[in-house]
């Protein structure tokens, strides 16, 4: 059954990859960022990290787009991002939700420094581009692996240690 763009769009969404920090057995750097997308759609981690820093030394962006996906992806585990933990009342949050309070409201103030630096000065091609590029990667992987993989997402042990 072939899928429309909004629903593509949506699944994709609906099946972004979870973080795999360390202490939940990742082998992540900073936030598991890497290691979760590397998880998800089957490469390796260090490809993903090195896309990043290509992508910031380049572009200008991919510190920025780094945040935005840390903001965006749930930690493994949990459903919750540290997004929806800063616009969900504390009152609706479980105890292990509401530690993604303080990150998230981290997260929001250093996109909104690094907005400007994705952009190179203030040029707004190196944003567009930056985006873009991001964009096209996360969909063409997608394509590539469109279900996620039995494992972190899932809440199933983890693959890789």
């Amino acid at each position: 059954m072939a899928q429309n763009s909004s629903t593509s769009l949506k699944h994709m969404w609906d099946t972004r990859p979870h973080r795999i920090p360390k202490d939940a057995g990742g082998r992540a750097v900073i936030a598991g960022v890497c290691a979760g997308i590397g998880e998800r759609y089957k490469v390796d981690p260090v490809a993903v990290r090195i896309a990043f820093v290509i992508l910031s030394l380049v572009f200008g962006g991919g510190i920025f787009a780094y945040l935005l996906c840390w903001f965006v992806m749930p930690r493994v585990g949990m459903t919750i991002t540290p997004a929806k933990a800063i616009i969900t009342p504390k009152e609706q949050l479980t105890p292990h939700e509401i530690e993604e309070r303080k990150p998230g409201w981290w997260l929001l103030l250093g996109l909104i420094v690094f907005l400007p630096a994705a952009g190179q000065a203030g040029d707004l091609r190196g944003t567009l581009i930056s985006f873009a590029a991001f964009f096209f990667v996360w969909f063409f992987t997608y394509a590539r692996q469109p279900e996620p993989p039995a494992g972190p997402n899932s809440n199933d042990d983890l693959v890789w240690r």
